[in-house]
């Protein structure tokens, strides 16, 4: 996708269509165009050439859209950092992806300063917000900078686009290459499977952070079809819920920790949630549990599963809607032009559901990892990407997720996938969320521990949670120790830090 071309044909087609919404602040695709393309032109001033980074450390805020609009209308690469990574992880980023320019708020300018002086290659910090600035640029300045005029520098499919910096879980963040080609992917896939939400009158909604590739996916698919976006100022359920009524929001994505927080609300029956149609889960292995309690309380809602990384930029599969109650549970089947293959360790397919790794093939796969051709060469052979994660597929080609690889738990010789031991004990009325770890045992090889947060108000105690897992399950998938914990730690949207409770609990 040629996203200065897409843009300057959706303002010309709907110069007055909101665009962005934010509250109460509102941006049309004209003025989205005119912004963008300001940023682009104050970049190529400031000596900013085709192929440069540029930063970006934000929360969800409007300027996010018109940074990424702005770098990659005039072929600038967009480097979004989560906004909650501070230290030496932050300047690591900061420092591999050889950024030229750093755009950030008045707050978070400080965590960037604090983890140490930038890289010689920075030419300068841009400040959005009121306060001190100096010696740093301000915003509004920096746009105002720049002219208004269409950036001329030619744009290939196979040019650089983005540089989105993986979580870290398994070790330093590594920077995925998505090129202008994979900009498209996603867009096409939605229209693919639920065709109905690809138009000009369809609200969507951004709840994830931006900074990973939700926002550039959701901004990617209005330029496409012309939709409007809000923006969630925050993910308080009431200010969520609110926004969804005022606004008439119709989808959006979600992971299950931030679904599950939504529905604590407990005014929930009372806003009127007729427009929200579908939302779809992401990010890990979905609670069956979380979604049966979805269609409970919204009845009318179509709550449904998707799956992919990063490095698949992002969609591997889907599932339709037509089938999202006969098939709860499942991740979907594989959208158009992806090929998916459940294989074991030798990469030889595996028989109908029976557990091996997800690898898949296509155009959705990254260009690489940024200076890491080793790293690279490992997760891609011979056109393949191996994801890491375990799944199986039925007789009706649906996938199920069941993991990731690194953390099968083997006990006594047998094979446990801690996301079955998980949906089995969120499922319990009084545990609002759970994870399952593998804890060194020298008979067993490994026991199960478990670290439950239980529901405000609850009394739930160790004992009864071994007893309905019993109840539940065989022995051996018996969690032996439970620990209570008021939130699980996280590494990213969805993505539990199982490294941090390993640790604890060793």
């Amino acid at each position: 996708m040629n996203i200065r071309e897409e843009l300057k044909k959706t303002a010309e087609k709907l110069p007055s269509k909101n665009g962005i919404i934010y509250g109460a602040r509102k941006l049309t695709f004209h003025e989205l165009k005119e912004r963008a393309f300001r940023i682009a032109s104050a970049l190529e001033k400031l000596g900013v050439k085709k192929g440069d980074k540029v930063l970006t450390y934000l929360p969800n805020i409007p300027e996010f859209v018109e940074i990424y609009l702005g770098a990659l209308s005039a072929g600038v690469i967009c480097v979004p950092i989560d906004f909650r990574i501070i230290g030496d992880e932050l300047k690591h980023i900061v420092t591999d992806s050889d950024a030229s320019v750093i755009f950030t708020t008045v707050d978070m300018a400080k965590p960037i300063k604090a983890a140490g002086e930038l890289p010689k290659a920075v030419k300068t910090m841009v400040i959005i917000g009121d306060g001190d600035k100096s010696p740093d640029t301000d915003y509004t300045e920096f746009m105002a900078g720049g002219g208004t005029g269409e950036p001329s520098v030619p744009i290939s499919d196979e040019d650089e686009a983005l540089y989105l910096y993986t979580s870290g879980s398994t070790g330093r963040p590594k920077g995925v290459i998505l090129q202008y080609r994979h900009l498209d992917l996603f867009p096409q896939s939605l229209h693919a499977i639920i065709p109905e939400y690809c138009t000009v009158d369809t609200v969507m909604a951004c709840i994830l952070p931006m900074s990973h590739i939700t926002g550039p996916i959701l901004v990617n698919t209005q330029l496409k079809y012309g939709n409007s976006l809000v923006i969630f100022e925050s993910w308080r359920p009431d200010t969520v819920w609110k926004a969804v009524e005022r606004e008439k929001v119709n989808l959006f994505n979600s992971v299950p920790p931030i679904s599950q927080m939504l529905l604590a609300d407990p005014k929930l029956e009372q806003y009127d949630l007729s427009s929200l149609k579908y939302i779809s889960m992401m990010g890990m292995s979905v609670p069956k549990a979380l979604m049966e309690e979805y269609r409970r309380r919204i009845p009318h809602l179509k709550v449904i599963q998707g799956y992919g990384l990063t490095e698949t930029s992002p969609l591997l599969t889907l599932v339709p809607l037509k089938q999202a109650d006969e098939k709860l549970g499942s991740v979907g089947t594989a959208v158009p032009g992806v090929e998916l293959k459940i294989v074991d360790e030798s990469g030889a397919p595996v028989a109908q559901d029976t557990p091996g790794e997800i690898i898949a093939q296509g155009p959705q796969i990254m260009k690489g990892y940024y200076k890491l051709p080793d790293e690279t060469a490992k997760v891609i052979k011979d056109g393949w990407f191996w994801t890491g994660d375990l799944g199986r597929v039925d007789s009706d080609g649906f996938v199920f997720h069941l993991g990731r690889s690194k953390e099968i738990i083997i006990t006594g010789g047998i094979n446990v996938f801690p996301a079955e031991v998980e949906n089995v004990l969120v499922a319990h009325q009084f545990i609002m969320d759970a994870a399952v770890v593998g804890i060194p045992d020298p008979k067993r090889g490994e026991v199960l521990s478990a670290f439950v947060v239980k529901r405000p108000g609850s009394e739930l105690t160790e004992s009864e949670i071994v007893k309905y897992c019993r109840e539940k399950m065989a022995d051996y998938k018996v969690p032996r120790m439970v620990r209570f914990i008021d939130a699980l730690p996280m590494v990213g949207p969805g993505k539990v830090n199982k490294k941090v409770l390993i640790e604890s609990a060793g």
